[in-house]
């Protein structure tokens, strides 16, 4: 085969059974969510067999940064290989597995391999939770262009256009307050946040990004994680505004700056620390031991810094 023809054989669609499900954003009650598509790693292993045979792919793990793994897959081309690499977070299930599974998927993606899922319009389906997240209650349907000829599907593509409209996507009060905090238009934000979700990122994804933009925006403005100095006052606000959209009180910042190094207040943190605090508070997995200290009283700040819900943190 030659480029063109390898190219469309890698990124021809995958038969139905082969398309896996997650929910990404929901509604306001928790009882539709986006329904997110993607391939199975054995899917792609079957495709990279069937285009290039068994001896002619391969592939390469590497940690990529703590909790983070890089992947690259390799082609023989002619007498030339030629690798393509992209990365994932380790999962909060199965951490490092799921991080290699995930950097695998996005390192087909890079060489076409179920990219065409992105092009997916955006569907919404019943839901039902399943421990701290949520399941599809039935596997969408695709539309025909997104199958094989010939495959056959369960239901007409008239029910998945009649499911794909919902509701507009509640942006979370976090997301968004990051979004400002990084100076960012707000106009911009939904349109981009809806980009990320049909990308297959997830909320915690999305998080994460963007406390890495706003980390490095203090670096370059001379505001944060250089571990010298105390923490500025557009971090300890940071630190206020979002324990506030989680509802802790100040004694509940207290008990996690206890937590974070035995400290008793947000201005003896040094820069660093300050920058370590809004990571855990931000960590999805980090929920239970903030549930766990959280108390009765509900959020207090009014002896601290005087800040409202339309505030920015920074």
């Amino acid at each position: 085969m030659d480029a063109n023809q390898i190219l469309e054989a890698l990124q021809a669609p995958f038969p139905p059974e082969d398309i896996e499900w997650r929910v990404g954003s929901t509604n306001k009650d928790k009882t539709k969510g986006l329904a997110l598509a993607y391939i199975t790693n054995r899917a792609i292993q079957n495709r990279l067999d069937e285009v290039f045979g068994p001896f002619g792919w391969q592939n390469q793990f590497k940690e990529w940064k703590q909790g983070s793994q890089l992947c690259g897959i390799s082609v023989k081309f002619g007498d030339e290989w030629i690798t393509k690499w992209d990365g994932a977070d380790d999962s909060n299930q199965e951490a490092t597995k799921g991080g290699l599974s995930d950097s695998m998927k996005r390192a087909a993606y890079q060489w076409g391999i179920g990219r065409y899922l992105y092009k997916l319009p955006q569907n919404w389906v019943d839901i039902e939770p399943i421990g701290r997240s949520y399941k599809i209650k039935k596997k969408p349907s695709l539309p025909s262009w997104a199958i094989p000829k010939g495959c056959k599907q369960d239901r007409s593509e008239a029910y998945y256009e009649e499911q794909r409209s919902e509701p507009d996507i509640s942006i979370p009060a976090t997301i968004r307050a990051k979004w400002e905090a990084g100076g960012a238009n707000p106009d911009m934000l939904e349109s981009w946040f809806k980009n990320c979700l049909e990308e297959g990122k997830t909320i915690e994804d999305i998080d994460r990004f963007l406390t890495g933009k706003i980390q490095e925006k203090n670096r370059t403005n001379g505001n944060g994680s250089t571990g010298n100095g105390t923490a500025s006052e557009k971090q300890r606000k940071a630190i206020f505004a979002i324990a506030k959209s989680k509802g802790l009180s100040e004694e509940n910042i207290k008990q996690l700056i206890g937590y974070l190094n035995n400290k008793q207040s947000t201005t003896e943190l040094t820069s660093k620390e300050a920058s370590d605090l809004i990571s855990l508070l931000n960590e999805a997995e980090r929920d239970e031991l903030l549930a766990m200290i959280s108390n009765s009283k509900g959020p207090d700040f009014g002896k601290s810094i005087d800040i409202s819900d339309d505030d920015l943190p920074f």
